[in-house]
């Protein structure tokens, strides 16, 4: 008797489980929640009457997430460096010009402020990646500077590099690309590039220039990427005037805000709609029009 006596209780403290304190209970939930949540990044500009609008803060913005009002976590301001790809078309096209497409892409570099970072990808046939790790910028430059023009054109395989290096990165990101033609080497289509800017969500300042220009299927494709993340694109039918594209994406890309929130939508890989706009009507605000939601097992067997 005293044994299955013994043997009741046991069962009933198993049963029971261990006490959670009302604290404890409530760091729990609030694990599972911050678990749950996706950090949305709106990379965005401001102006008025096509003047840069600088030194903002989140209380001058207004954000709408599916037409619903969303609280900003934080904005990130000029004082917040830059992590920039730099993607340069060296294909065989490019060899008359080669010396003014250098020039301008350094003159960009030395544009940039010394704690800004950047990722130089040279691209033809192959990719040829170099990571600017300290304050100097002298290696970067040295490599555009012996660059040789030859070879095809890896356009998308260059872009999803960009996009995959910024991953994860802190501050203000963007992707700047120069390029003359059409991709005619790489491995993916520009179908499955443009997906892919549009889930990285990464603005992307496009400047096209020569020959291939006179291809309408070249611009729609320059725009498109451009337009997908509230970047921009440049058509230069002038090489000389490459300089001056170059300088217009630096001055934005130092303007340039980060607006961060947490959202909640479930995690199933649908688009949401983002709407952005200041405090004060009269200014006009550039950004990223909406974001895929995180995918997870359980949001995808949802219908």
């Amino acid at each position: 008797m005293k044994h299955s006596l013994s043997s009741a209780i046991y069962i009933l403290l198993i049963l029971a489980g261990p006490r959670i304190a009302p604290s404890q209970q409530k760091e729990q939930e609030t694990f599972r929640f911050a678990v749950r949540s996706q950090l949305v990044e709106v990379f965005l500009t401001v102006s008025q009457e096509n003047q840069l609008i600088p030194n903002l803060g989140k209380t001058d913005f207004n954000l709408l997430e599916d037409g619903m009002p969303a609280a900003v976590d934080r904005v990130d301001s000029q004082e917040v460096p830059l992590q920039v790809v730099l993607l340069v078309d060296l294909s065989e096209s490019i060899r008359p010009s080669l010396r003014t497409v250098q020039e301008a892409a350094i003159t960009f570099l030395d544009s940039l402020k010394p704690a800004d970072r950047v990722l130089l990808i040279l691209f033809n046939s192959e990719l040829q990646t170099f990571e600017q790790n300290t304050d100097s910028r002298k290696a970067l430059i040295g490599e555009i500077e012996h660059s040789r023009a030859h070879g095809m054109t890896r356009l998308y395989d260059a872009m999803i590099a960009g996009m995959k290096y910024l991953e994860g990165k802190p501050g203000r990101k963007a992707i700047v690309c120069f390029t003359d033609g059409q991709d005619t080497a790489g491995t993916l289509s520009g179908t499955a590039a443009l997906n892919a800017a549009a889930r990285f969500g990464y603005p992307i300042y496009m400047i096209g220039s020569g020959a291939g220009l006179e291809l309408d299927s070249l611009k729609l494709l320059l725009r498109q990427f451009a337009e997908v993340n509230s970047g921009r694109a440049y058509f230069i039918q002038n090489i000389n005037k490459l300089r001056e594209a170059f300088n217009k994406v630096s001055e934005e890309l130092r303007a340039a805000y980060v607006l961060n929130y947490y959202t909640n939508v479930a995690q199933d890989g649908r688009w949401h709609n983002l709407s952005v706009t200041t405090v004060d009507p009269s200014f006009t605000v550039h950004g990223r029009k909406g974001f895929f939601a995180r995918r997870t097992e359980e949001g995808a067997s949802k219908p």
